[in-house]
């Protein structure tokens, strides 16, 4: 039987607007197994987002369980947990422009303290197909080298959970089905014990995870 790697319990998530109370996630339940991939679908404003969110510790939930490995999050330093154990990648890359691809990569590990890294964010970029760029700047990199960069530096604290808001939104067809491709490699890479959650509007694209759901009306549904 897989080990779980992520569960949630009765997930709720409500936002005041005025007087208003405008609930964006009611009763959301989900349980991951170790090394799967699972692609969350949704309509725009479905809180695809807000529980990507909740999970990777950056908004709390109302209420429900939260448990990682096992563990209530509530039992984790939080900023250790998404530091260590969660890697995040954005649609809109979130590069510092000031500092190079290096350093963008690096960044992760010496926020946790980790200043022999150096070595491994060489072996990243190289990955990713960035060996050649690594004094760069963001603004002088393309699009998809932006994210390669991006993708490098969420896997620098070796995460066991991968955490993508539609990654390949910004990108290109060509470019978006490097990007896919690049994540399948990880993903299946055996020496990695990497489990992806990826928001995607693309149904086609969804077929590539293990499994695939969708956010309607606050509630996940298999699809």
């Amino acid at each position: 039987m897989s080990k779980i790697i992520l569960e949630c319990k009765n997930i709720r998530k409500d936002f005041r607007i005025g007087s208003q109370t405008l609930t964006v996630l009611k009763d959301v339940n989900l349980v991951m197994p170790e090394r799967s991939w699972l692609m969350l679908l949704g309509a725009s404003g479905s809180g695809k987002t807000t529980l990507l969110n909740i999970l990777g510790t950056l908004e709390r939930p109302d209420s429900g369980e939260l448990n990682f490995d096992g563990r209530p999050y509530s039992e984790f330093n939080q900023v250790a947990l998404r530091n260590r154990e969660i890697g995040f990648v954005f649609q809109s890359y979130h590069l510092l422009p000031e500092l190079t691809v290096l350093e963008n990569i690096m960044l992760p590990a010496y926020l946790g303290k980790n200043f022999s890294c150096k070595a491994r964010a060489l072996s990243l970029a190289e990955r990713v197909g960035l060996k050649d760029r690594l004094a760069h700047r963001p603004g002088e990199l393309s699009g998809g080298e932006c994210q390669r960069a991006a993708i490098a530096r969420a896997l620098i604290n070796s995460p066991r959970l991968l955490l993508a808001d539609e990654p390949t939104g910004n990108l290109d067809a060509a470019t978006g089905d490097g990007i896919m491709k690049l994540l399948a490699e990880l993903h299946g890479d055996k020496s990695i014990p990497l489990s992806i959650i990826m928001i995607t509007h693309n149904p086609d694209l969804a077929k590539l995870g293990d499994a695939s759901c969708e956010l309607v009306d606050g509630q996940l549904r298999k699809r």
